[in-house]
């Protein structure tokens, strides 16, 4: 089975978040679920072959294997473009299905029963593409209809969060919030006089945040609401950058002694100079 995607990116996120949640194929519930078939852990009928999820790169490109006794399912990310199934039957008996051609319809719809099954535990709890999406829908420049570009809210960017974390206060107003309710909270969490954050510079931020989508006009009014979908972002980027991004870029930067995270690292990039030496590789 092949399922085209709408874009290699796409492809490539989706299917790495596959196997991340689905290294647990290769366990024998897990086996016996995707092919319809009893799997026997001891005595004399055991069933044989190894249980196990591999994970096999070639080049940058992943593959993921899950067998079953003479059987086997393959998938990988074909040429970037589409997410590939491939269900290989070496012995028609592992289903208790016979090898003469006219038994050829019934293994054809166990090996298509075993691909659905497979896609079928592989449902992810959220889409990362969505999530990709998402990422690019704020940080990345828009073009409007009318052809002017609008920035996007690059992560790092102490304008763009004080921004996002703006929003968090806003989103509390039931009248919504205007240009010069704005100035005053930017100029506190930029550090800087509030004379200093012009009405230009603010009508400049709120085109952004609107034609990104993170807050919308009220009508027959000059006054904003926060969107569901600007606090859910804002709340969420905000978190990110103050408490994971800023706290754990310090750790990285502190001794050993005192940063676990420092430590772990460092032991981490020794372990992989380590390999590149003894593989020959070092420059």
């Amino acid at each position: 089975m092949t399922q085209v995607l709408d874009k290699p990116l796409t492809g490539r996120i989706f299917f790495e978040q596959v196997i991340r949640d689905n290294l647990d194929l290769g366990r024998p519930d897990r086996v016996g679920l995707i092919f319809a078939r009893r799997i026997i852990r001891k005595g004399p009928r055991a069933t044989p072959g190894r249980f196990r999820t591999r994970v096999i790169t070639d080049g940058v490109v992943p593959t993921l294997h899950i067998d079953y006794k003479h059987s086997k399912i393959k998938q990988y990310l074909k040429e970037g473009k589409a997410l590939r199934t491939e269900t290989t039957i070496n012995d028609s008996r592992d289903f208790g299905i016979g090898k003469r051609l006219d038994n050829l319809p019934a293994l054809r719809a166990a090996g298509f029963t075993a691909t659905r099954r497979l896609l079928d535990v592989e449902k992810l709890s959220c889409d990362p593409a969505d999530g990709q999406a998402a990422i690019a829908q704020i940080t990345a420049p828009l073009i409007t209809a009318a052809g002017t570009r609008v920035a996007g809210l690059r992560l790092g960017d102490p304008r763009a969060h004080a921004l996002l974390a703006a929003l968090c206060v806003f989103r509390l107003l039931p009248r919504g919030f205007a240009n010069r309710d704005l100035r005053p909270i930017m100029a506190q969490l930029l550090g800087v006089p509030t004379e200093s954050i012009t009405p230009g510079k603010m009508t400049y931020d709120l085109r952004r945040l609107h034609q990104h989508g993170l807050i919308e006009r009220i009508p027959r009014t000059f006054r904003y609401q926060v969107t569901e979908t600007g606090l859910a972002h804002a709340l969420f980027l905000t978190r990110l950058h103050d408490r994971f991004l800023r706290t754990g870029l310090a750790a990285l930067a502190g001794p050993p002694r005192d940063r676990d995270l420092a430590a772990a690292t460092r032991a981490y990039t020794r372990a992989i100079d380590d390999l590149v030496r003894q593989a020959g590789l070092a420059a």
